[in-house]
């Protein structure tokens, strides 16, 4: 069994759940709880399902040429995408050839977030960065979950200064929710209408607390990686070194 080098913020409350925290990019990572991926499938399908993409790695390029370095590794065209949007791509060595994917947001002033997987992105940046005007800093302090579901504006909606519904596919804000500094990003990896809520890991715990609170009586229940399995191949959407 691989050993996780990186710990999620949220380790108590998977163990809690059942995880055994099996690693997954380096970090422990809820594969299965006691309940029933069945029914956590149902939930992201009826209602919301709240997943722990921690494991995912988050690095800001920032400086002169950031975008330069981003577009430069990814497939899509990072000229078009402007401040407050994101865009998702293979990115690609070289030679041509696929060596992760990634969701690299826009955040203005020079600055991008670099979400990706299991792949070599963090050093085809470096590599792409040398001697340019830029810098790359990995950021596991910031974490990810994502509140995936038909239910999903109305939850995060009510507690946020923000109108959520007027937030388009694939932009985000840096907002508040719950009364926490936040960005929220309108992706993710299940097919339904959802969010991805990047925040600092003295935050998170108490987001995922409350997410789960005042989504009870909704149906919105925590889920697994193994209920992301289901409902991503349902939708049709590939994992980078699975498929």
């Amino acid at each position: 069994m691989t050993e996780s080098t990186r710990t999620s913020a949220l380790a108590s409350r998977h163990r809690a759940l059942g995880s055994d925290l099996e690693d997954w990019n380096g970090m422990g990572t809820a594969w299965s709880y006691n309940s029933d991926p069945c029914d956590e499938h149902d939930a992201v399908r009826e209602a919301a399902g709240l997943f722990d993409m921690s494991g995912l790695k988050k690095v800001h390029v920032k400086g002169k040429d950031a975008e330069a370095v981003v577009d430069y590794i990814i497939t899509r065209d990072m000229t078009k995408i402007g401040p407050g949007q994101s865009a998702y791509g293979a990115i690609l060595t070289d030679e041509g050839m696929i060596a992760d994917d990634a969701i690299i947001a826009n955040m203005g002033d020079n600055e991008y977030i670099v979400v990706h997987g299991g792949g070599s992105t963090m050093e085809l940046l470096e590599e792409t960065a040398k001697g340019k005007d830029v810098t790359c800093e990995f950021d596991d302090d910031l974490h990810d979950i994502s509140l995936q579901g038909p239910k999903a504006l109305e939850l995060l909606d009510a507690h946020t200064p923000m109108d959520l519904s007027s937030l388009k596919y694939f932009h985000q804000e840096k907002t508040e929710l719950f009364g926490h500094s936040c960005i929220i990003s309108r992706t993710g990896y299940s097919g339904e209408r959802g969010y991805e809520i990047f925040a600092a890991a003295d935050v998170v715990c108490d987001l995922w607390d409350k997410i789960l609170e005042h989504g009870k009586e909704m149906g919105v229940m925590p889920c697994s990686f193994t209920a992301l399995d289901k409902v991503r191949i349902e939708a049709a959407l590939l994992f980078y070194g699975y498929d």
